[in-house]
């Protein structure tokens, strides 16, 4: 109940458990077949309290139980049911998936369970307080490891040589699985897929495993405490024929699996706004280097924006830039250290007055990545787990309406320019009043490429069906990548939007070029200059994002890029030659990029 592997094969699949427990719990009976409230399940049993971590329904369904949700949970004992009893209860009911939606576990310690049942793989999740629900793709195979047993680096440290024995293995058998579930592993005692920790008394005391295939599985049983014995009943196998036919099922979930992959490619290749952003800047490289030859500086930016580190181009915190503005211009903010404590974070938010809902982004991020809303201190419990960076949090700002303001002022001049204006609409859907959620999801194909993610967070509510006419908000952040659909709105720019920006912008100093984006309740008091919040600035490295509205090319594109590193170039020039300051040199220049390449590899973790 601590280690989970999920194996794909062309005609059917093996899911397999290693129960780690400690030393003094008795012997599980081998599998047998019972029937538990009105249905025949098979199952090992556990001599304790009667449950399982592992069971197969007649009709094929299948469940495995692991300890723990997301993180090592402090236990609350007395708990008010066992989870092995938990899972036969989810299992035997008609449907299990809608069961567990429906299911009181109020006063149930957390855990991970996972459901293969309608040809879907389902996993849920009970973190003590909120039921979390996502859908694996049953076409490529998972490792899911216990959170209460193995950390973080740990949990990496297994996903990365289970890929490895992935290239390795060749065509799959019962006899290489069980091996991989014996075996596998860097020689870690800790942390194999069978595991000794004297310390703790713990130890992987069996193995379960099933081959399913359409029409009948194989669950084959390792007792590992009996092996040791060298008692007979170490290996037991069991055929189960199931009671209906389930190739229909399984042929239908693999082949979900594979439309989809085709339907995201086909998206990504006929929209160049999903095309990786090397492919996008490659053509318009040269002209980078034009400028870095005029400039004798490959990193000809770095005088762009003086008070800024890098010019904002990588390796800059946002909480730096904040300290440069006027706090009237942005949400209140607390900067949290990675090693903070959660003491000092619950004490931080209220010695700022922050409530819930809040959110919560690294202090120097990548394209939205790791930005999350926050509705809960369990939620911000949980984001402080995952975060090995610094993190601002931050009030929502409720706001309906979200703009990427594009803005440049040539150093000497009293007043700005505003050289582009993009809208973000929300990922959000109109309800027709006979179709899912999922159903609205899978038609839009801007939806669609998110449609794992929102699966994740919202589980099974994405089979409500939405009244007609209404709306609903599915994802609240502002990025291309995140689902937000961008619409250039460049001709919303006038005198009184510019005395607006200019004023936030002189009011940072030594800040000439950058993307401001801010949200606002209406374009006549942002006009004003009320009623609006800025929730980031970017430097140097700023896109002019409104490019990424559907209805430009992507010569377009490139024609507003090479514009605005026209721009770039013209502003540090001018700052470098009148403020006496040296462009950045090569040594300068890779030191910066491997420090963001390193952090990337933190922040993307």
């Amino acid at each position: 109940m601590c280690t989970v592997t999920f194996l794909p094969t062309s005609d059917g699949f093996y899911l397999s458990s290693n129960r780690d427990e400690h030393d003094s719990r008795g012997l599980a009976e081998s599998p047998k077949k019972y029937q538990i409230n009105g249905s025949e399940l098979v199952f090992p049993k556990d001599p304790d309290k009667g449950g399982t971590w592992f069971a197969q329904k007649g009709n094929g369904d299948l469940a495995v139980l692991l300890n723990g949700a997301f993180v090592n949970h402090v236990k609350q004992a007395p708990y008010a049911k066992s989870r092995g009893l938990l899972l036969l209860e989810i299992l035997s009911q008609h449907e299990p998936d809608l069961y567990f939606e429906q299911a009181d576990l109020i006063r149930v310690e957390p855990f991970t369970l996972i459901v293969f049942t309608k040809g879907l793989l389902f996993e849920y999740r009970w973190d003590g307080l909120e039921k979390h629900c996502a859908l694996p793709d049953p076409s490529i195979p998972h490792l899911w490891s216990s959170a209460t047993l193995y950390e973080e680096q740990a949990q990496k440290t297994r996903q990365q040589w289970f890929r490895q024995w992935q290239e390795s293995v060749g065509q799959l058998s019962i006899e290489k699985v069980l091996d991989l579930h014996r075996f596998g592993g860097t020689g870690d005692s800790n942390n194999d897929l069978v595991i000794k920790r004297s310390a703790q008394l713990m130890s992987t005391v069996s193995i379960t495993s099933v081959f399913w295939r359409p029409g009948q599985s194989r669950m084959v049983y390792v007792d590992l405490k009996a092996e040791i014995a060298d008692s007979d009943r170490a290996i037991s196998s069991l055929t189960i024929d199931h009671k209906q036919d389930d190739q229909a099922q399984l042929k239908a979930g693999l082949w979900m699996g594979w439309a989809s992959r085709l339907k995201r490619l086909r998206i990504r290749l006929l929209n160049w706004e999903y095309w990786p952003l090397e492919i996008v800047y490659l053509p318009v490289l040269p002209y980078w280097f034009w400028l870095s030859l005029k400039a004798r500086s490959l990193f000809f930016f770095s005088a762009a924006n003086p008070s800024i580190r890098n010019a904002g181009f990588a390796m800059c915190r946002k909480s730096s830039i904040y300290d440069l503005m006027s706090e009237k211009h942005y949400p209140k903010t607390l900067l949290c250290k990675s090693s903070i404590s959660i003491a000092a974070l619950t004490n931080g938010l209220q010695a700022k007055g922050l409530n819930f809902p809040l959110m919560a982004k690294p202090d120097m991020g990548e394209r939205g990545v790791k930005v999350e809303l926050l509705r809960s201190l369990a939620e911000v419990c949980a984001y402080l787990e995952r975060a090995k960076f610094d993190f601002l949090i931050q009030e929502y700002i409720d706001f309906e309406q979200e703009l990427g303001v594009f803005y440049y002022r040539i150093p000497g001049e009293s007043r700005g320019h505003i050289s582009g204006i993009v809208g973000k609409e929300f990922l959000g859907l109109t309800g027709d009043g006979t179709s899912t959620i999922e159903m609205l999801l899978i038609q839009e194909d801007r939806y669609f490429l998110q449609l794992d993610a929102i699966r994740a967070i919202y589980g099974k509510l994405l089979k409500m069906v939405l009244p007609a006419g209404s709306y609903y908000r599915l994802l609240p952040y502002g990025n291309h990548s995140r689902g937000a659909k961008f619409i250039d709105l460049s001709c919303k720019v006038n005198e009184e939007l510019l005395d607006t920006i200019n004023q936030v912008c002189l009011g940072m100093p030594d800040f000439y070029y950058g993307r401001l984006d801010l949200k606002f309740n209406s374009w006549e008091e942002l006009n004003k200059g009320r009623n609006f919040s800025v929730i980031e600035v970017n430097g140097a490295a700023s896109e002019p994002t409104h490019i990424y509205d559907p209805k430009h090319s992507i010569f377009f594109a490139w024609k507003e890029i090479i514009r605005h590193w026209r721009i770039l170039y013209q502003i540090s020039q001018i700052n470098a030659k009148s403020k006496a300051l040296e462009l950045m040199d090569a040594r300068q220049g890779m030191k910066m990029i491997l420090e963001h390449k390193r952090y990337s590899k933190i922040l993307l973790g």
